[in-house]
């Protein structure tokens, strides 16, 4: 840690360079002590260390959760100066006894009170959420900022985000990113636009700015003016098609539903599988959940039949009871996760599948092909695209006012 307390309760903050002179007259004055366990506190400082406090004995701290490393403490650090340049009233490593919790870095506004929190480490999604509720209850926002080191980046707009890197996802006007931080860099990157292809593999944009020139005022990424990842989609759900079924279990029930009804994931209608706004709440891949809402409501059912709103929503709701369609946690995201099946619906109403004949009760219009061979799925994928392009990409457009 970087602040502790004196002898007489005064706050003390090591600074970031500290000179031998410096250091002993700091230490002429020890002790110095815990703000959060009151227990003595001793100083580290050296050539390849960042100067900070630590406990002097093997105590269990309880505002301390995981061991703190340099790059975590110079971010800290930075992040503090950066508030502070910009006239913010920001407290380091502020401790909150009623939630017995330290943050970060504590900023009070006019409208606002922040916890901003920086995390190198894994922690569990327990403790991340427990953390994240227990600012809520004092009325803290919270802003948590990943470590930018830990982001994994395939391809140029392709990013692979583990379970504990979505917690992080926050969004404006559903348009969801994440903020992330190097210090070594002092920048800091915004991934944005995220488009999740299955639990992991997602599309975005990443974007960076160094942090002297950003504004906190306007901490939230400039939204995309167009849908920039169908060519990628497209690729991948081709990819994913041709090639999942090789890895699949043998006793997977999404390849077991596609055997009963005698289909392949090679020769799934392409309208199943696309992208639509708020897929970030489900955890499953689009062409997964898409497939099972296809099977369950519109494979068997003939042009010119009638079916409810709701019997999309039940066969959602049943598959998620039973596990085959996951929705992801997203401490940080308060929003309906029936909000991409009513996209998808809202899709196939727009591009003529579906015409909406009373409310919630929709009449089947336009035949959803099975292709029967590999070239005629090309064929079908080609047509497709060509004339509902323009309507995906308007459709996953987020219109908003820029940062």
């Amino acid at each position: 840690m970087l602040t502790a307390k004196s002898r007489d309760g005064t706050l003390i903050t090591l600074p970031e360079i500290l000179t031998a002179n410096m250091l002993a007259l700091i230490k002429a004055s020890a002790p110095y002590y815990c703000p959060c366990c009151a227990t003595e506190l001793v100083i580290k400082a050296g050539a390849m260390k960042i100067p900070h406090f630590a406990h002097k004995s093997n105590t269990s701290c309880h505002a301390s959760s995981e061991p703190e490393s340099p790059y975590h403490l110079l971010a800290k650090r930075q992040l503090f100066s950066w508030l502070k340049d910009h006239g913010y009233q920001a407290e380091l490593e502020a401790y909150l006894p009623v939630i017995k919790k330290r943050a970060d870095i504590l900023v009070k506004s006019e409208e606002q009170t922040y916890a901003f929190e920086f995390q190198c480490s894994t922690i569990s999604e327990a403790v991340f959420i427990e953390r994240t509720e227990s600012y809520k209850s004092l009325d803290i926002t919270p802003i948590w900022i990943l470590a930018e080191k830990n982001i994994k980046r395939v391809d140029a707009q392709e990013f692979r985000l583990s379970a504990f890197q979505w917690l992080f996802v926050t969004e404006v006007s559903a348009y969801p990113f994440l903020w992330t931080y190097c210090p070594e860099r002092n920048q800091v990157f915004a991934l944005k636009g995220i488009t999740p292809f299955s639990p992991a593999t997602v599309f975005a944009e990443m974007t960076a700015a160094p942090l002297q020139l950003l504004s906190p005022k306007h901490l939230i990424p400039r939204i995309h003016e167009q849908f920039p990842f169908i060519t990628q989609w497209r690729y991948k759900r081709k990819s994913w098609c041709l090639h999942r079924a090789k890895t699949a279990n043998l006793h997977n029930p999404f390849f077991l539903a596609l055997y009963r009804h005698r289909l392949t994931a090679a020769t799934l209608p392409i309208e199943v599988g696309i992208p639509v706004k708020g897929m970030t709440l489900i955890k499953t891949a689009a062409i997964e959940w898409q497939a099972w809402l296809y099977l369950d409501v519109l494979h068997k059912r003939e042009l010119g039949q009638f079916v409810q709103l709701r019997t999309f929503l039940q066969s959602f709701q049943k598959r998620v009871a039973k596990g085959v369609i996951t929705l992801r946690t997203l401490p940080l995201l308060k929003r309906d996760a029936f909000h991409p099946v009513y996209e998808y619906i809202a899709f196939l109403v727009q591009a003529g599948y579906l015409t909406e004949t009373t409310a919630g009760c929709y009449k089947l219009t336009k035949e959803i092909t099975i292709p029967q061979t590999m070239i005629e799925q090309e064929e079908l994928e080609k047509m497709f695209y060509h004339e509902y392009k323009w309507m995906l990409e308007k459709n996953n457009i987020i219109y908003n006012e820029k940062a």
